[in-house]
């Protein structure tokens, strides 16, 4: 049975008094005893209520007369003084230096103490790094670990991720011991914008994103792959 909930019309999790049933695919049919268990963790854990206490008052701070009237970048100034933290880290792409630098300003306007660690900080020449030199461009690569071990050294207690490349951005959340939010996702086509393609996928899109032509990865299948 393939658990999905992109076959659902019914959103009964959401709207318990729809009339519609929820479909066979349903998370919530099958991981019920999950669910209670989840749900009586993040009561019980802290560090969980904390978080959930944190977003739940952003959310009611930030909600106007005409609607909700916060910026990504206001929830987050607001969401780390409701935590009480006072250091902030930001992991930039180098290509996005200057919006990193600005976002750190305004951190610090904001009363933070912040980090910006670039992620050509510990760059090094790719062949280093185990992979194939360009034939034009950049011969450095990109280090998001020394970002985050860097930021991790620093102490900082919350950590934004402002542009990193895809790959990149994974290795920086895994090495990461602070908490880690993305304040902007690369997207070199549409502006940082990567829901633009979703709005577009039916029409000026459409060719570039259903099921594009692919090659062949330089890398050997992953074992659970047969």
């Amino acid at each position: 049975m393939k658990i999905t909930c992109s076959e659902c019309n019914a959103y009964k999790c959401r709207y318990p008094e729809s009339k519609l049933s929820a479909p066979g695919s349903c998370p919530r049919k099958h991981y019920g005893k999950i669910v209670n268990e989840i749900v009586e963790k993040s009561r019980k854990d802290p560090e969980i209520l904390r978080v959930n206490i944190a977003c739940e008052e952003v959310l009611k701070r930030g909600a106007g007369p005409v609607g909700y009237q916060w910026t990504r970048i206001r929830e987050l100034i607001e969401y780390a003084r409701i935590l009480h933290y006072s250091k902030i880290g930001v992991a930039g792409c180098v290509g996005l230096i200057e919006e990193s630098k600005l976002l750190a300003r305004i951190l610090t306007e904001a009363g933070f103490r912040v980090v910006l660690v670039s992620c050509m900080a510990g760059g090094a020449p790719r062949a280093k790094f185990g992979l194939k030199e360009k034939k034009s461009g950049s011969h450095f690569a990109c280090n998001p670990i020394m970002q985050a071990e860097v930021l991790n050294r620093e102490k900082t207690e919350l950590n934004v991720m402002v542009g990193l490349c895809l790959g990149h951005d994974i290795l920086f959340i895994k090495y990461s011991e602070a908490d880690v939010t993305p304040l902007i996702v690369k997207d070199r086509v549409t502006g940082h914008n990567p829901i633009a393609a979703l709005y577009t996928s039916r029409s000026y899109y459409q060719k570039k994103l259903w099921n594009p032509p692919t090659k062949k990865s330089p890398l050997p299948p992953r074992k659970n792959e047969g």
